[in-house]
């Protein structure tokens, strides 16, 4: 278990990066473009990895890879879009709303129960998120983030995030994480650039990769890794410590996004941690 645990704390401090990384990378950027080189460049890093692990004794999970690969796409071309448009310590923390989605999918196809601490789990998650933009009272700050176009995108990101999640759980029983770590990020690259393809938009990867080349490169390797990372800790933890946990990751996030962006976050940080405490109440 103590790898499992490392995974997690490699995840937790890459992720509160990354974030940062890829608000500059996607900022006056197109999001289809960046989202391309993100998945792409992190292909690029994985792949030297699939040579040293086992081979997979079936290639079956390549069509669940395709699938999955189209509703990540989509989920990450709006997570770059919403960092590019919004504050980093605004947005970031609604990326938390994927484990209430999660635990809704598990509810509606697992017949898992909603509970009473899950329920408080739910309120907790929701007042958090009244913090980040606050306004005279929580139902007006709730209705500010819906208004806010960036927040909207970061939720809709959120949801598709826990359906991917969902289907990665499968896949991983029989697959080396490694193996569809570098599959998954493969595909996706193929599906947006066939997306920028079809658009007659190939022209702005290039010019977005030699404007901000340092910038690309750090968020595949980040992306890469910190995936990584966390299908590493899925192999030996339950879903239910790890996706609560990851989002510690939200605290250095929005600690940097004070110092880089210099972003007012007082209350935002208060939001963040009642948002995590929350998480975690869902899942007990």
């Amino acid at each position: 278990m103590t790898g499992a645990y490392l995974a997690l704390l490699g995840r937790i401090v890459m992720l509160g990066y990354e974030r940062i990384i890829v608000k500059k990378l996607g900022t006056g950027s197109s999001s289809e473009s960046a989202a391309f080189l993100f998945f792409a460049i992190a292909a690029v890093f994985l792949f030297p990895f699939v040579f040293f692990v086992e081979s997979p004794e079936d290639y079956g999970f390549v069509k669940v890879v395709l699938i999955n690969s189209v509703i990540y796409s989509a989920a990450f071309i709006l997570y770059v879009k919403s960092l590019s448009l919004g504050e980093a310590s605004l947005v970031s923390p609604l990326y938390n709303f994927n484990v209430f989605f999660l635990l809704l999918l598990a509810a509606v196809f697992l017949g898992e129960a909603f509970t009473v601490l899950k329920a408080a789990g739910l309120i907790l998650l929701v007042y958090g998120a009244s913090y980040l933009n606050r306004q005279n009272n929580p139902l007006l700050s709730l209705r500010a983030l819906f208004k806010d176009r960036a927040c909207v995108f970061m939720m809709i990101c959120s949801m598709l995030i826990a359906v991917g999640r969902t289907i990665d759980m499968t896949v991983l029983k029989n697959v080396h994480p490694v193996v569809y770590a570098f599959a998954l990020n493969a595909g996706m690259g193929l599906v947006i650039f066939l997306y920028v393809l079809l658009a007659g938009r190939t022209k702005s990867i290039l010019d977005l990769l030699k404007a901000k080349r340092n910038l690309a490169a750090a968020s595949g390797l980040l992306n890469a890794f910190s995936y990584l990372c966390l299908l590493l800790a899925l192999k030996k933890m339950p879903v239910s410590v790890a996706e609560p946990a990851s989002m510690l990751g939200m605290v250095i996030t929005v600690i940097l996004a004070h110092f880089v962006f210099r972003e007012a976050i007082r209350d935002r940080l208060v939001g963040v941690v009642v948002m995590i405490f929350g998480a975690w109440l869902l899942f007990l």
